[in-house]
């Protein structure tokens, strides 16, 4: 009978993650929910490793994650990636895995009672491994860092454990008159959507590219918001006329989005909502509104 590799963590458990990490001669892969000001201590990361957080402006803004202790890493050589409402805490090192409870942070190797199971088997550190390379499609860079820490609040509470306050959002309808463009699939949100949510007026000299996530898929895109003569459009390949689009900002020139069909579960309160929404800067045509 083949020993058992997996065994239950409890107690101290930072400090074998720790060591772990500091030992590992090959790059390490982590996905850790809430990275916290001690995080880059909690885990040394080597050179070429992939680190997942969630860096969304939601967990920025409350101090569940701070920008500074992951730029520290990434100044090491650590691949640093972003995955909003991330909630896994998974860590494969040379020889061994972790999964279970416990966040990057002061509270989850201080104060909080953890538990995790890991394991010395090479396939579930490959499965591990390959369930986190499967969430590297955001890497932060230095502008994305810069923007971040001039997000980031200290926590307000002394244990933080999930996101309090959402992230910004923007539902709308998706117009025949959307259907244009190289794609068929050019968007147009109004003027006052530009403005309010994503930060963007058609004067700019320099219009962003946005990166795209969507929501049920998880895929990840890049696309440059268009200037015509009077609009502003921004490609969504899912776009058809009369769905909706549900759009969140998590981070600097970054959305997650889905679009729902009629018929579609969630269609009909998303379609209630724009319709009993009161939006001051609506002025005619589609409905939409930011929250």
């Amino acid at each position: 009978m083949a020993k058992d590799t997996t065994k239950l963590e409890t107690g101290r458990i930072w400090r074998r993650i720790t060591v772990a990490a500091r030992s590992a001669t090959n790059p390490s892969s982590v996905a850790v929910a809430y990275f916290g000001t001690d995080g880059h201590k909690l885990l040394p990361l080597r050179a070429g490793s992939s680190l997942v957080v969630d860096a969304s402006i939601a967990s920025v803004s409350t101090g569940l994650t701070n920008p500074k202790s992951l730029r520290k890493l990434h100044n090491g050589g650590v691949s640093v990636y972003s995955i909003p409402l991330l909630h896994a805490k998974m860590f494969a090192f040379d020889g061994v895995a972790f999964v279970g409870s416990t966040n990057a942070s002061h509270n989850s190797a201080n104060v909080l009672t953890e538990a995790s199971l890991s394991s010395r088997s090479a396939n579930v550190i490959k499965s591990v491994r390959d369930y986190i390379d499967s969430l590297c499609t955001d890497q932060l860079d230095n502008d994305a860092f810069d923007w971040l820490e001039a997000q980031y609040r200290p926590p307000r509470g002394k244990i933080p454990s999930v996101t309090v306050h959402p992230n910004p959002r923007l539902v709308m309808q998706i117009m025949a008159s959307d259907q244009q463009g190289y794609s068929g699939h050019q968007v147009q949100p109004p003027s006052g959507a530009w403005d309010s949510f994503f930060g963007v007026n058609i004067g700019d000299p320099v219009l962003p590219t946005l990166r795209l996530r969507n929501k049920l898929t998880g895929n990840v895109i890049d696309r440059k918001v268009v200037r015509h003569a009077l609009v502003m459009t921004i490609d969504i390949p899912e776009a058809s006329t009369g769905a909706i689009l549900e759009m969140w900002r998590v981070g600097p020139n970054r959305y997650d989005y889905r679009v729902v069909m009629p018929g579609q579960r969630g269609f009909g309160a998303l379609d209630r909502a724009l319709h009993n929404t009161v939006n001051p800067l609506w002025h005619s045509g589609r409905l939409w509104f930011t929250a």
